[in-house]
């Protein structure tokens, strides 16, 4: 997959940085090296996810709010089935 991308202020520092530091040969090594360990992290990530189980209090007291009626929407169609409780 070939991608043409711009970066600007500090992620283009960031990347150069990459290159000059030699951790990467080139920017596109360096954005590659980046993307991938994003990657990494999102999978680890996931899975402690899907490990760990979550206190429901915690999921009502993140969703179930009040003042925000498209968090208890989702809150309501993902943990109760789309059932009120």
């Amino acid at each position: 997959m070939n991608v043409n991308l711009h970066l600007r202020g500090e992620l283009e520092k960031f990347i150069n940085e990459l290159v000059n530091r030699g951790i990467a040969a080139n920017k596109t090594e360096a954005i590659r090296l980046a993307v991938t360990r994003y990657y990494e992290e999102q999978l680890v990530l996931k899975k402690r996810i899907e490990e760990e189980p979550l206190n429901q209090h915690t999921i009502e007291a993140h969703w179930n709010n009040p003042t925000d009626e498209k968090s208890s929407e989702v809150y309501i169609k993902r943990y109760l089935h789309g059932k009120k409780a």
